[in-house]
C-alpha cells in the first residue's frame, strides 16, 4: 500500500521502465503528487495513461466540484491531455488513450469532469474485449518491451547529460509528438 500518490507515481514509473504497461487513477491534491514522475515518464518516452477525474484543488475551501485546476497544473509536464465529457466517451477516450500512448511512446493524461461524470450512474454499450485486442499495435508493443530495463540486455539510460546534449535529446523526442492530435 502505497503511503501517497506520489509513491503510486513511482511504482508506475519503475514498472513502466521494466516493460510492463501501465496505468492509474487520481484526483485533485493527488495528481499534484504525481507531476514529478510525469516529467519522468515523459522525457523517457514511456507509455502509459493517466485517468483523472478532474477536480478542484484545495484553496480557500475545500471542493470536489469540477473546476480542472489539477489538470491544468500538468500542462509542461509532456503529455498529451485527452478529454471526455460523458460516461460512455470516457470508455471510448480511455482505450484511445492507450492506443495511441502505444503507439507513440507518449503518456496520456485522460481527464473527465470529477464530479458529474466520476458519479453519473448512466447505461453504456460496453466495448468488447476482442475488438479492443484487434486494435493493438503489435510491432510497439515489441519495441517497449525491448526498451525496457533488462539485466540479460543491459544499456544505459537516464544518464547525467550537460545542456549541449539534454536539450539535442529534448528535440529527438519532437517528432514522437508531431501530429499526435491527428
Amino acid at each position: 500500500e502505497m503511503q501517497s500518490e506520489a509513491g503510486a507515481a513511482g511504482a508506475l514509473h519503475g514498472a513502466l521502465k521494466a516493460g510492463a504497461f501501465g496505468t492509474t487513477f487520481t484526483a485533485s491534491q493527488g495528481l499534484l503528487l504525481m507531476i514529478p514522475n510525469m516529467f519522468k515518464i515523459s522525457g523517457e518516452l514511456l507509455p502509459c495513461v493517466m485517468h483523472v477525474a478532474a477536480r478542484a484543488l484545495a484553496g480557500q475551501s475545500l471542493s470536489i466540484f469540477g473546476d480542472h485546476t489539477d489538470v491544468m497544473c500538468c500542462r509542461s509536464t509532456g503529455w498529451a491531455m485527452v478529454a471526455s465529457e460523458s460516461v460512455e466517451m470516457v470508455q471510448h477516450m480511455a482505450l484511445l488513450s492507450h492506443l495511441v500512448s502505444m503507439e507513440r511512446r507518449v503518456p496520456v493524461q485522460h481527464f473527465f469532469d470529477g464530479f458529474r461524470t466520476s458519479h453519473e450512474v448512466n447505461k453504456v454499450k460496453l466495448l468488447d474485449y476482442e475488438m479492443m485486442k484487434s486494435f493493438i499495435n503489435w510491432d510497439a508493443v515489441k519495441t517497449h518491451h525491448e526498451l525496457a530495463m533488462n539485466p540479460r540486455h543491459p544499456h544505459m539510460q537516464g544518464q547525467s547529460q550537460g545542456p549541449d546534449i539534454f536539450f539535442q535529446c529534448v528535440e529527438a523526442a519532437n517528432p514522437l509528438y508531431d501530429g499526435l492530435a491527428d
